[in-house]
């Protein structure tokens, strides 16, 4: 197994004990399957460790045969989770219906350009490889083809003026990066609001956050601070992160005014 990657190790380790645990409560994978609202190939898959459970399936599972002990198992295995999360938010995003967003430091991930992300990811976590790098890039590239060429998910995206100062890359490569969600906007594809950086009662002062509406799994929140993040469809987190939400278009600048702003800062970054 010295070939395996990170995310395959905890993929096969995870599997296993579902395996042990479906064993000790005598269940075929049928009667597993339907306990969590699953399928047998899927449930398989995950067995084998050559599927990635959502977190949805995650919780099923713990609530059928882990009492606890399948999602303890998870955080163990992914350290902090933040890794997980990263693709759990990913799966989210591309099956959502709506997405409230809230942003301090970059654009989200699913409306990059190619060179945004790939400035963000070379200097934010110089431990990649090169490789590495251009993988994440080229996911990243993915995904936000998928959110601007399809009719979902509709996106309400509320961001800290700081952003658009920010020269992540140069100033050519934030030009071509403001352009691109201007571009969105104006196609409809996103609704965009702005807070000023002069405004003394903003309420985004906690980190970035989204929250996450799908028909197919419940509505979930992803908020994060400096070096980890937290994914919660707990009822209470989501009514509190909702208020929050409110808040910050209330003291944001309208789309239009938000637009403006933008295209002026792409004025100031052709004179750079």
């Amino acid at each position: 197994m010295n070939d395996e990657t990170a995310d395959e190790r905890v993929m096969r380790r995870y599997g296993q004990e579902i395996r042990r645990l479906r064993n000790e409560s005598e269940l075929t994978l049928e009667g597993l399957a339907r306990r969590a609202g699953s399928s047998r190939t899927q449930l398989s898959d995950v067995e084998r460790g050559v599927a990635r459970p959502s977190a949805r399936l995650r919780h099923s599972l713990d609530d059928a045969i882990g009492h606890g002990r399948l999602n303890r198992l998870w955080e163990d295995l992914t350290g902090d989770g933040q890794e997980a999360w990263r693709y759990e938010v990913a799966e989210l995003v591309l099956a959502a219906t709506v997405i409230y967003d809230y942003e301090v430091l970059v654009f989200p991930a699913h409306m990059q350009t190619e060179a945004y992300s790939r400035a963000l990811i070379r200097y934010g976590a110089p431990w990649m490889s090169t490789q590495e790098v251009e993988e994440e890039v080229q996911a990243r590239k993915t995904r936000g083809e998928h959110v601007a060429n399809g009719s979902g998910p509709k996106i309400w995206l509320v961001i800290d003026e700081t952003i658009m100062a920010r020269r992540y890359g140069g100033a050519a490569t934030m030009r071509e990066q403001l352009s691109y969600v201007v571009d969105l906007a104006e196609g409809e594809r996103v609704t965009l609001q702005m807070v000023r950086a002069s405004e003394p009662c903003h309420p985004g002062n906690s980190g970035p956050f989204n929250i996450i509406t799908s028909p197919k799994a419940p509505d979930a929140l992803f908020a994060e601070n400096a070096r980890e993040g937290q994914l919660s469809t707990n009822p209470e987190h989501l009514r509190r992160y909702r208020m929050l939400f409110a808040a910050l278009q209330g003291v944001a600048a309208g789309p239009a005014e938000t637009l403006t702003a933008m295209r002026n800062e792409i004025k100031r970054l052709d004179d750079e």
